[in-house]
């Protein structure tokens, strides 16, 4: 997909001892379209420290933001630390890296990173070098004591480390990621190429907002120059101007006032290139930028070499010193103390989630408990209330029956006896009636 075209260049880029030819990707605007979002990535990180040692940790987080369809990028390199002094006491430290200050990035989609029991393994891991014109900004969170514990003191310093090189490398493996995830990270040296003059993305503002970290805490970046590595890098530091002062006065051949340079028996001596140094400024000629730089580089590592070599002598010094079995007030009885710091806490949290767990489960079978009492008791208590509204009801009831039925026979009884009495008195009547018609019939007989 992408077109790869070779081109000299007039001059030659010198990294780390090596002339390395350029090669520029020549791609259209389509071939520049890429978006990768990745959070929480593991990989393999390498660099080369000030003492030009290589360097590597797969301790590292990374997130990767691109969208060009936005001009919005991001790069960040993350890793909690265990600081000694501080609640909670496990932060999250953040390497930013700017696509401002990205130059460009360069893809090797097979290889493998320089680690121990990794030379001969095959390569199924894809590189991403990033070249920077400033270092990554260290973020760490603000207001807090930045001491960590022993087992995050190698891992800060090797953030510190990385937050003061402008060259380091991404391993990935590639069979954590998808075609479509690896086909756009080999985008990227298109969109950060550095014979590409179009416009670039620009920091993503949401991500790289610093005041929303650590739960609204805000975090800083980090100084470097106030973390310096000690009074002996200041001593080489100090010692390679000095040197490089020296070279550039003593060495440098002067110009005559036809800027051509003189001939090899003027400049053989120093006292003779002393004598005829005037105060004419040198030529910009690429040729002595160069040699200028050459002897920058040999007084820098002179005296970078001075350093390590005093360093080796003071650690035989002391290796020479009367050895004693007290380990109070030593570095090592430090490191004891903060492994031992260390356990207590974590024994402590075992023990606090354990607590939790039992308090929780007996809290969870009292509260169960309880809540069986009270419903068995408060069903017994309704049924009691039921029973007697029910027994309540049914007297009730049976009052109102036993009147109707009371009410009914009383009823019936009296119309019996009114009956009986009705009868008894049409009798009592029939029987005078007989009697006064017997009568009659008696006088009319005798009347006759």
């Amino acid at each position: 997909m992408l077109r790869l075209r070779l081109t000299v260049q007039g001059s030659l880029v010198n990294n780390h001892d090596d002339d390395k030819m350029s090669a520029v990707f020549d791609s259209s605007d389509d071939e520049r379209h890429c978006k990768i979002n990745l959070s929480n990535r593991g990989g393999v990180v390498s660099w080369e420290d000030a003492a030009h040692v290589i360097q590597h940790t797969s301790k590292l987080s990374m997130d990767f933001h691109v969208d060009t369809s936005e001009q919005r990028a991001l790069f960040v390199l993350h890793a909690p630390v265990y600081l000694k002094v501080s609640t909670p006491n496990c932060l999250v430290f953040r390497l930013i890296m700017y696509p401002e200050n990205i130059r460009s990035i360069e893809f090797d989609p097979r290889t493998h990173p320089p680690t121990s029991g990794m030379a001969n393994a095959p390569n199924k891991f894809m590189r991403l070098r990033f070249l920077m014109t400033q270092p990554p900004s260290l973020a760490v969170p603000k207001d807090r004591s930045l001491e960590p514990k022993p087992r995050s003191r190698d891992l800060f310093e090797a953030l510190k480390s990385l937050a003061t090189v402008q060259e380091l490398n991404i391993y990935l493996d590639k069979l954590c990621f998808v075609p479509e995830v690896r086909n756009q990270l080999s985008l990227l040296p298109t969109v950060f190429s550095s014979t590409y003059l179009g416009d670039r993305p620009k920091t993503d503002a949401d991500r790289s907002n610093l005041q929303v970290l650590h739960k609204g805490l805000g975090a800083i970046i980090l100084d470097m120059g106030a973390t310096a590595a000690g009074p002996d890098a200041t001593l080489a530091n100090t010692a390679a101007k000095q040197v490089v002062h020296e070279t550039i006065e003593v060495v440098a051949p002067p110009y005559t006032k036809d800027d051509s340079l003189q001939s090899p028996a003027q400049v053989i001596t120093p006292s003779d290139r002393k004598r005829r140094r005037t105060s004419e400024s040198l030529s910009p000629s690429t040729t002595d930028k160069r040699i200028f730089t050459a002897f920058a580089q040999l007084a820098k590592r002179h005296a970078d070499l001075q350093s390590r070599v005093a360093h080796l002598e003071k650690m035989v010094a002391d290796s020479r010193c009367d050895h004693t079995p007290c380990r109070y007030g030593t570095e090592e009885m430090e490191h004891i103390i903060g492994h031992v710091d260390d356990k207590i806490d974590n024994d402590m949290d075992n023990v606090r989630w354990e607590l939790e767990d039992k308090v929780f489960g007996e809290t969870r079978e009292l509260v169960v408990e309880k809540t069986e009492e009270q419903q068995s008791q408060l069903w017994a208590d309704m049924r009691d209330g039921l029973m007697d509204e029910m027994r309540q009801e049914i007297k009730e009831e049976l009052k109102a029956e036993l009147r109707q039925e009371l009410a009914a026979e009383i009823k019936k009884e009296l119309f019996k006896d009114m009956a009986q009495a009705m009868m008894r008195a049409a009798c009592g009547n029939g029987e005078k009636s007989g009697a006064s018609m017997s009568q009659s019939t008696q006088s009319t007989d005798s009347t006759e």
